[in-house]
């Protein structure tokens, strides 16, 4: 019974330790991805215009250089289709979203918001192309 206990320790042992063409097949395979973070949830027409109407507006007068074409925020509230009646609503949103801005503009420094507001709004913006930019207007 002794050895038969030493032989299940041995096999167990075995088992835990790789070794060999075992080992180096584990050393050689790729860790799987990262299960990718959910996306944020949608944000409603207005509250997208909120954004960017207040991301753009503080980025035109905190950052040297800025400068907000009007006319494409105004697509942009057009596309959001902002009823007379959601003006309170909108008004609201924007000084929350302000006040929210202002903060990580302190939190992040002047030259990392500005780069992030160029990114997400600037000629290659990845929430709304073109409605800042920060080439000298001719």
């Amino acid at each position: 019974m002794g050895l038969r206990r030493i032989g299940c320790l041995s096999v167990m042992i075995a088992l835990a330790l790789p070794s060999g063409a075992l080992a180096q097949a584990k050393a050689q395979a790729p860790t799987p991805a990262p299960a990718p973070a959910p996306a944020a949830p949608a944000l409603s027409p207005l509250d997208a215009y909120a954004e960017a109407a207040a991301t753009t507006i503080l980025a035109e007068q905190n950052c040297p250089g800025f400068h907000l074409f009007a006319g494409r925020l105004t697509s942009l509230r057009l596309a959001a289709k902002v009823a007379p009646a959601q003006e309170a609503a909108l008004t609201e949103k924007l000084r929350g979203r302000a006040s929210a801005l202002r903060e990580r503009l302190v939190t992040e420094g002047q030259s990392g918001w500005c780069a992030s507001a160029l990114a997400a709004f600037g000629p290659e913006g990845s929430v709304a192309r073109g409605v800042l930019t920060n080439a000298p207007f001719r």
